[in-house]
């Protein structure tokens, strides 16, 4: 918790790479006024693959830097599939989809390939982020945070001069 505030502002310069001013004033209007859950579906409908960059991808990179913050995410879940294994499956699904990205051209079993990967991946972020909202303290600290970090990347971005 003492490298909290080097890990928020670490991330948010991340996030001004990645994204415009715009978006992230989106993202920190739909987060404000509804919530962790709502700023995701946002987030993964607004902000689409473009030009061979996955700026869904990258931002999850990023905003999961957090996540080991909360115990409840890193405990077992008994027989299903473990919250860690969640995590490692979202990495092993973002890596499938970045090196999918990097072809010239991609042929129709990849395109498929694609598509699937990217379909998972967003179920699996959308329950991440259930599971991180069965403790209301848990989702309202992830919220706090996200909130400033967000609020640092739109100062950032300003910085960068991206208009």
């Amino acid at each position: 918790m003492d490298k909290l505030e080097y890990k928020i502002n670490e991330v948010a310069f991340n996030i001004a790479q990645i994204l415009d001013k715009n978006e992230i004033n989106k993202l920190l209007g739909v987060l404000a006024n509804d919530g962790v859950y709502a700023m995701w579906v946002y987030a993964l409908d607004k902000i689409k693959i473009e030009d061979k960059k996955d700026k869904i991808g990258l931002l999850i990179n990023h905003i999961f830097n957090f996540l080991d913050l909360f115990p409840i995410l890193k405990e077992n879940q008994g027989e299903t599939e473990g919250k860690d294994d969640k995590i490692k499956r979202l990495q092993e699904l973002n890596n499938g989809i970045g090196e999918l990205l990097k072809k010239e051209k991609l042929n129709d079993k990849e395109k498929i390939e694609l598509k699937n990967k990217i379909k998972e991946r967003n179920k699996l972020i959308l329950e991440i982020f259930k599971e991180l909202s069965k403790d209301i303290d848990n989702l309202l600290f992830f919220k706090e945070i996200l909130e400033r970090t967000l609020i640092l990347a739109r100062y950032h971005a300003k910085a960068l001069g991206d208009d």
